[in-house]
């Protein structure tokens, strides 16, 4: 098996790193994580244009503003 070597930021790397289970490689983490990108993919956009969803994102926006937190 050929391999490749790629630049990324240190930030992307660090987030790579959390994400590894075990002793998976950095090449397993990645097709891990963009075959279930895919599916989640499909779902992408889908309350973009509805007029319900932005009224429910309102109200709870409402909501956390009268919310008082406990300490």
């Amino acid at each position: 098996m050929t391999s490749k070597n790629l630049a990324i930021k240190e930030d992307v790397y660090d987030k790579l790193l959390e994400a590894k289970k075990g002793a998976e490689s950095f090449s397993d983490v990645i097709e891990r994580l963009l075959e279930g990108k895919s599916e989640l993919m499909s779902y992408a956009g889908i309350f973009s244009q509805d007029e319900e969803f932005d009224q429910v994102t309102r109200d709870i926006e409402e909501a956390r503003k009268k919310a008082v937190l406990r300490t």
